[in-house]
């Protein structure tokens, strides 16, 4: 909850609830519902977790959910990377083993699709749990969805899997919630900025 700092800097006492849920100032109904709660016991943190990619398949084995991908839980994406993977792999084996397709072939189609459709948000979280200084692009988003509970919603959204993120990040919509002279001010900055080299989609793949 606090990156960097020692157990024993951290808030205790009455103060600790305050000064953990400021952020949730800007959070709407979600923000009282949290500053109305108790804190039960010492917050836990789980620092510097892996995340990378799997192969999932083999002769006579399939992975789904986590035990193909493992990312990090700050967004939440476990059960619904779970239950997408199944449907994905269930179809997958019903075209192999039904003749359809070779049955490889439908298991890597399965490795293809799932790939896609978690890389967004993969990129996303892994962002989002190095705790790094917010962007320009991250600051005026955030300043754009304050005090507008509807937005706000739709971006918890797509930490729910409700959202599609592709969505929430297309330039219209981006648009819409920054209008077009922050957009443009957000372009140019970009286009200063001296190029930095990106992360490979897949920062590590592991066998099982």
């Amino acid at each position: 909850m606090w990156p960097g700092r020692s157990r024993s800097s951290r808030p205790s006492g009455p103060t600790s609830r305050a000064t953990s849920c400021a952020p949730w100032t800007l959070a709407g109904d979600l923000g009282q519902r949290v500053r109305a709660g108790r804190r039960a016991e010492r917050f836990r943190a789980s620092p510097d977790l892996p995340s990378l990619f799997r192969r999932p398949w083999g002769p006579g084995w399939a992975l789904v959910g986590d035990a193909g991908l493992v990312m990090d839980p700050i967004t939440g994406q476990g059960i619904g990377d779970a239950l997408r993977d199944a449907e994905l792999l269930a179809e997958a084996a019903a075209a192999g083993l039904g003749g359809r397709q070779p049955l490889q072939a439908a298991l890597a189609g399965y490795e293809r699709a799932r790939d896609a459709a978690t890389l967004p948000m993969y990129e996303f979280t892994t962002e989002l749990a190095s705790f790094a200084p917010p962007t320009a692009e991250q600051q005026a988003l955030f300043g754009a969805l304050a005090g507008r509970q509807a937005e706000i919603d739709r971006f918890l959204g797509v930490l729910t899997g409700t959202v599609p993120l592709a969505d929430f990040q297309s330039p219209r919509n981006l648009l819409r919630l920054l209008g077009p002279r922050a957009m443009t001010r957000l372009a140019l900055g970009r286009l200063r900025r001296p190029r930095q080299g990106t992360a490979a989609a897949h920062p590590a793949v592991a066998e099982p």
